[in-house]
C-alpha cells in the first residue's frame, strides 16, 4: 500500500515528468518547421518550453529546499536532474538553434527580438557549436555537477550542530533568550547553529571561549564531506568551462552578468576594498581597545568576536544597546508591519487565505497590485530538520501573462511564536533580513505578468540583490517603525531616542562588514578562477582572510564546506556589494524621505516590474534619470567623525 508521503513524492516527479514530456513535444515540434521561421512557428512553441521548464525548476527548486520529509526531498531532486538533462539537450539542438536564428528579426517587436538574442547566446554557453563528441562530454558533466550540487546542499541543509554550555555562560543574553534554553538533567544548555540560537549568542554572550566553541563548531559543518564535494565541484566547473572555450569557470559565469569577466569582478573588488580599508581599519583599533578593556594585553580579534565587540562599541560610543530592542521586535508584529509598508509603498494589498502546502506552519497570502489580483506569497519562516538553513526567495508557481499568476515563497529561520517559551523576539538583524528578502518577493510579484519565459527574471544575475538591498533602509526608519514597534509587554511604541541610537550606532561597522563581504567574494572568485586539480581550498579561504582583514579565523575550521553561495552563486558572491553599490544609488533619489509614495511607485514600475524585459543599466537609469554610479557607495562608506 502507497503511503501519503510516497505518494507525495509520486506526486511531485509525475507532474515534473509531464511538464518535461510537454517539452519535448514543443521541442520536436520546432524540429520539424521549414522555413519561413516565425514568432508563431518557432518563438512560441519555444517560450513553451522555457514556461515548462521554469515551472519544473520552481516547484522543484523549493521542495528540494523545504519539504520535511525527505522521500519529497528526493523526488525533486530526482526531477531536477531531469530538467538539467532536458535543459543542456535542448541547448544543443541545432535545429531548434537554426529555427530561431532564421527569424526575420524586423517581424518582431524589440523584446520579442531580445528574447531571441538571449535564447541563442544561452546556446552557445550550452555548446551549440561544439563537435558532437564535446557536446556529449559536456553533457555528461552537468549531469553529474548537478548531483553534487545538490548533495552539497543537503550535507548543509542537514547538519544543525550544537555546544553544551554551562547556564553561566549564557551570561549577557537577553533574558527571553535565556529562558528559551533551559538546563537539561545533566546541568546543561544546549545553543544550536541554527540563526535563532547562532545570531544572538554571538552577539551578546560574553564567555569568549563559549564564543569561540560556537564558531568552531559552525565553521565544521558539513566537514569532511563537502570539502571533497567542493572539489569535486570545481574540476567539473573548470572542465565544462574549458570544454565551452573559457580560460576558468569564472570567466564563464561573469560573461553574461553585468561585469562581463572574471577580470572586470577582480577590479570592481579592489575599489572596493580601497573604498572600505579606512573605515574599516578606524573600526578595528576601536574593537581592539574595546576587547583590552576586558582582556588587557590582547592582540588578536577572531571571528568568534566580531559581533560582540562590534556591539560592545556602540554601547561605549551610542549608549546602544541591541537587548533594548528586541521587545519591540515580535514575529508577528514584523510580518504585519512588512506586509503593510509593502501595502503602502507599492500598492500590494495581502488578504490571509487557507492554502495547504508543504508545512503547517506556512503561512498564505493573496496579493493584488493596485487592485489587480496577481498572485500569492507564502511565508516559510522558521527553522525544522531538514530545511533550507539560510534565508532566501524561491518561486512555487512563475506568473506568466495570461497563463498563470506567481506564487512566491519566502524561507527564513527566525524564532517560531509556537516552538519557544515566551515570545519570539527578533534580533533587529533579522528584522534587516526579513525585509531583505521581502524585497525578492515583491520584485517577484510585480514582475510576474511578463509574457516571455527568458525575459520573466533579471537578465544579469549580479542585479538579482540590487531590490531586496534597496529595501532595507526602510528599518531604520522612526516613521516606519513607530508604526508597528511596540514593546512586548508594555504596548508602547518604540521611543524615538532609541531609534536616534540605532541610526546614529549603524555607521559603525560598515566597514568592517564590507570588508568581510569582499573577502567572501575574493574566496568565491579565488576558488573559480585556477586550476582546481589540487588546489586547497581551506587554503585559499584563509589566504584571502588574512588578506583583507586582521580579524582571524579560528584554525581547523572550513567554512567553505557550510557556504552555501558556492553551490547556487559559484564565483559570483561578489552579486552582494555590486548591488549595493546600484541600491545605494537608488537611495539617493529619495530626497524628499523614504515615504516618497510617488518616487516608490515609479521605482516598481520603472525597476521591478519589467523583470528581465530590459538590461539591468538601463532600468537603473530609467529610474534615476541616469547611469548608476559609485558615488552614493563611496559616501555610505566614508569614516564618520
Amino acid at each position: 500500500m502507497t503511503t501519503a508521503t510516497e505518494s507525495a513524492a509520486s506526486d511531485v516527479l509525475d507532474r515534473a515528468r509531464a511538464r518535461l514530456e510537454r517539452a519535448e513535444a514543443a521541442r520536436a515540434g520546432i524540429g520539424g518547421v521549414r522555413a519561413p521561421f516565425t514568432r508563431a512557428n518557432v518563438l512560441v512553441p519555444f517560450n513553451e518550453i522555457g514556461i515548462e521548464l521554469a515551472n519544473v525548476a520552481s516547484e522543484c527548486s523549493l521542495m528540494a529546499e523545504v519539504h520535511p520529509d525527505p522521500l519529497v526531498r528526493a523526488a525533486a531532486d530526482t526531477a531536477i536532474q531531469e530538467l538539467s538533462a532536458f535543459g543542456t539537450r535542448l541547448g544543443q539542438d541545432r535545429p531548434v538553434y537554426d529555427a530561431l536564428s532564421g527569424i526575420d528579426g524586423a517581424t518582431l517587436d524589440p523584446l520579442a527580438r531580445r528574447v531571441v538574442e538571449l535564447a541563442r547566446r544561452d546556446m552557445r554557453r550550452t555548446g551549440i557549436e561544439l563537435s558532437a563528441a564535446d557536446q556529449e562530454r559536456v553533457r555528461t558533466v552537468r549531469a553529474e555537477l548537478v548531483k553534487v550540487e545538490q548533495e552539497f546542499a543537503k550535507n548543509i541543509r542537514d547538519d544543525v550542530s550544537e555546544v553544551a554550555l554551562d547556564p553561566a555562560q549564557l551570561e549577557g543574553l537577553p533574558a527571553d533568550y535565556v529562558a528559551a534554553h533551559p538546563a537539561d538533567a545533566a546541568g546543561k544548555v544546549h545553543v544550536t547553529t541554527n540563526y535563532p540560537d547562532l545570531i544572538p549568542f554571538m552577539t551578546y554572550a560574553k564567555d569568549e571561549a563559549a564564543r569561540r566553541e560556537l564558531t568552531v563548531v559552525n565553521g565544521l559543518r558539513a566537514v569532511p564531506q563537502n570539502i571533497r564535494l567542493l572539489e569535486v565541484m570545481l574540476e567539473k566547473r573548470a572542465e565544462l568551462a574549458t570544454l565551452l572555450g573559457y580560460r576558468s569557470w569564472a570567466e564563464y559565469a561573469s560573461e553574461d552578468k553585468m561585469t562581463g569577466s572574471a577580470g572586470a569582478i577582480q577590479t570592481f573588488l579592489d575599489r572596493a576594498l580601497a573604498t572600505c580599508r579606512e573605515s574599516a581599519a578606524a573600526e578595528y583599533a576601536d574593537l581592539l581597545a574595546e576587547k583590552r578593556a576586558e582582556r588587557p594585553g590582547a592582540d588578536v580579534i577572531g571571528t568568534w568576536d566580531t559581533a560582540y565587540l562590534l556591539e560592545r562599541v556602540k554601547a561605549r560610543k551610542y549608549s546602544y544597546d541591541g537587548r533594548e530592542l528586541r521587545p519591540y521586535f515580535e514575529y508577528r508584529a514584523v510580518r504585519q508591519a512588512i506586509l503593510d509598508l509593502a501595502s503602502e509603498l507599492f500598492g500590494l494589498t495581502f488578504t490571509k487565505v487557507e492554502m495547504p502546502l508543504w508545512h503547517a506552519s506556512v503561512e498564505t497570502f493573496a496579493v493584488s497590485v493596485d487592485g489587480r489580483a496577481m498572485g500569492h506569497i507564502s511565508l516559510d519562516m522558521h527553522p525544522r530538520d531538514g530545511k533550507f538553513k539560510h534565508a532566501a526567495c524561491f518561486t512555487l508557481v512563475p506568473g506568466f501573462k495570461d497563463r498563470s499568476k506567481p506564487h512566491g515563497v519566502l524561507v527564513c529561520n527566525f524564532p517560531d511564536p509556537n516552538g519557544q517559551q515566551g515570545p519570539a523576539l527578533m534580533q533587529h538583524s533579522e528584522v534587516v533580513t526579513y525585509f531583505h528578502e521581502f524585497g525578492h518577493l515583491v520584485h517577484g510579484i510585480v514582475s510576474g505578468d511578463i509574457e516571455w519565459a527568458r525575459a520573466r527574471r533579471p537578465t544579469e544575475w549580479d542585479f538579482i540583490e540590487a531590490p531586496s538591498q534597496f529595501l532595507e533602509e526602510w528599518i531604520y526608519d522612526y516613521e516606519v517603525l513607530r508604526r508597528f514597534a511596540k514593546h512586548v509587554e508594555t504596548g508602547a511604541v518604540i521611543p524615538e531616542v532609541l531609534v536616534n541610537k540605532l541610526r546614529e550606532a549603524r555607521d559603525f561597522g560598515r566597514g568592517t562588514h564590507v570588508q568581510r563581504q569582499l573577502m567572501l567574494s575574493a574566496i568565491a572568485l579565488r576558488l573559480h578562477d585556477r586550476d582546481p586539480h589540487g588546489l586547497d581550498t581551506t587554503k585559499v579561504v584563509f589566504d584571502a582572510s588574512r588578506e583583507f582583514s586582521p580579524i582571524v579565523m579560528p584554525e581547523g575550521t572550513a567554512m567553505q564546506a557550510s557556504f552555501g553561495h558556492l553551490e547556487g552563486y559559484t564565483a559570483l558572491y561578489y552579486t552582494y556589494m555590486w548591488s549595493l553599490v546600484i541600491a545605494k544609488d537608488m537611495h539617493s533619489a529619495f530626497t524628499k524621505g523614504l515615504m516618497d509614495l510617488e518616487l516608490a511607485k515609479r521605482y516598481r514600475d520603472r525597476v521591478l516590474a519589467p523583470g528581465g524585459t530590459k538590461p539591468a543599466a538601463q532600468l537603473v537609469q530609467e529610474f534615476l534619470g541616469r547611469p548608476y554610479g559609485f558615488d552614493a557607495f563611496k559616501d555610505w562608506l566614508a569614516p564618520r567623525g
